[in-house]
């Protein structure tokens, strides 16, 4: 929003009464509560995290975290299949992916 992103836009539920906002190039495939974005920006911790499902535009300020202190093989990536696509016996599994909730 500070950056002035033309591509930011907003939307209200009329069910909720609720705002939110979200990216028409689905740079972030979430559509976030504006209230609630509002609070947390309050706060010393800020939002937090949102998954990156989309390639940044060049106005997206963006920055990778490590979400812990510390080197070596206890600290590496040991779920390396993670972002891999689910493995598929039959149609309806294929209906069900954790990944299209976040």
């Amino acid at each position: 929003m500070a950056a002035g992103c033309r591509y930011l836009y907003f939307y209200d539920d009329e069910k909720t009464g609720s705002r939110f906002m979200g990216c028409l190039h689905k740079v972030f495939d979430v559509e976030i509560d504006v209230e609630v974005f509002a609070e947390a920006e309050r706060t010393r911790y800020g939002f937090g995290g949102v998954k990156l499902t989309g390639t940044p535009r060049p106005i997206c300020r963006m920055t990778v975290e490590r979400a812990y202190d510390g080197h070596g093989e206890a600290f590496e990536c040991i779920n390396h299949a993670f972002f891999a696509a689910p493995r598929v016996d039959d149609d309806d599994a294929a209906a069900f992916d954790l990944r299209d909730s976040l």
